[in-house]
């Protein structure tokens, strides 16, 4: 059957969406009007394009405004597939059912939901989810169920998620909310609540927190904490609140500690804790003050404010207090 080409220029041939005009048009083999019962139906091809965002599937029903007669809903069918073109980026969205609101412009998909952005053809950022908002006003991204996200080299999952992407359509900060994880190569990443800043290169991470890192020379940090900040700009990772460090030998606990990263080598330089932390080795000698600084190479530790040190050999145990001292355990 050839394709008809239907426009609704009588009635509602413009829509005004957000202040601005657009011109709606629908695309399909088989189209059927019930005006008196706002609705529409479409069958075989169907292309819906509105503004810049353009809709095509199987099969899709029109929602009119009672009053107006205006397109406010249109629901697409079986496996449909949405998409809009900024510039040399393309936002797609696929799923069991797609839904847009003509008056709003957002996009809702509902059923094994997957949103992609490519830039020059690549994919820079894939979000699957059992069901996904794309508002295309704020270009704000919001994900909910089974929540999986590949950006750059980072693999994030949750239970729900929002991207917020520019102007230009670039990523500009995720956030992922309940049972957060972050990976990366070896390293990952977990926490109540995740936030990651393109703007600021940091990730924060909140409640019951936790880093399990494996850096290139193959050295393993694992940090628990109430909340963690790794910022890239300064190669740095924060931990505060009832932090506990594992690294090597040595097992650490405190209320703050922070991480410095060689930005050339990748591997971790010197370890402080501030306030008044604990170093065991080897669940023998420790070493206790209100300010540790721990070198990684050479291992060496500066320890300042009542500083208490056990050191046990073989059967006997020495103990020192001090305000500061420097030394290798």
């Amino acid at each position: 059957m050839k394709k008809i080409f239907f426009k609704f220029f009588i009635l509602f041939s413009i829509l005004f969406l957000s202040g601005s005009v657009f011109a709606l048009t629908i695309e399909s083999k088989k189209q059927e009007m019930q005006i008196d019962k706002n609705k529409g139906y479409f069958t075989g091809d169907v292309k819906v394009q509105v503004g810049d965002v353009i809709v095509t599937s199987p099969k899709a029903d029109l929602d009119l405004e009672p009053e107006t007669k205006k397109p406010s809903l249109a629901t697409f069918f079986d496996k449909p597939y949405a998409y809009q073109i900024k510039g040399n980026k393309k936002h797609e969205v696929k799923a069991d059912i797609i839904k847009v609101s003509l008056i709003k412009k957002v996009i809702t998909a509902e059923g094994s939901a997957q949103t992609n952005v490519l830039e020059d053809k690549k994919p820079t950022i894939i979000i699957t989810a059992d069901t996904q908002e794309y508002d295309t006003n704020t270009n704000l991204m919001t994900a909910i169920g089974s929540v999986v996200i590949n950006y750059e080299d980072m693999v994030a999952t949750s239970d729900k998620a929002f991207a917020l992407l520019d102007k230009q359509g670039d990523v500009h900060n995720i956030k992922l909310s309940s049972r957060a994880t972050i990976k990366q190569d070896k390293s990952i990443i977990k926490g109540d609540n995740i936030q990651y800043s393109k703007l600021r290169q940091d990730i924060i991470v909140s409640g019951n927190t936790l880093s399990d890192v494996t850096f290139e020379n193959g050295d393993r940090v694992i940090i628990n904490a109430r909340s963690q900040q790794y910022d890239r700009l300064s190669n740095t990772m924060m931990a505060v609140g009832a932090v506990h460090v594992k690294y090597a030998d040595y097992v650490a606990d405190g209320p703050k500690a922070i991480m410095h990263i060689n930005p050339k080598t990748n591997k971790p330089e010197k370890i402080i804790f501030i306030g008044r932390s604990k170093i065991v080795e080897k669940g023998l000698n420790s070493v206790e003050a209100d300010k540790i600084t721990m070198t990684v190479n050479p291992r060496t530790f500066e320890a300042i404010g009542h500083v208490k040190t056990n050191i046990e050999q073989g059967s006997s145990e020495k103990s020192n207090s001090n305000n500061k001292m420097e030394f290798s355990l």
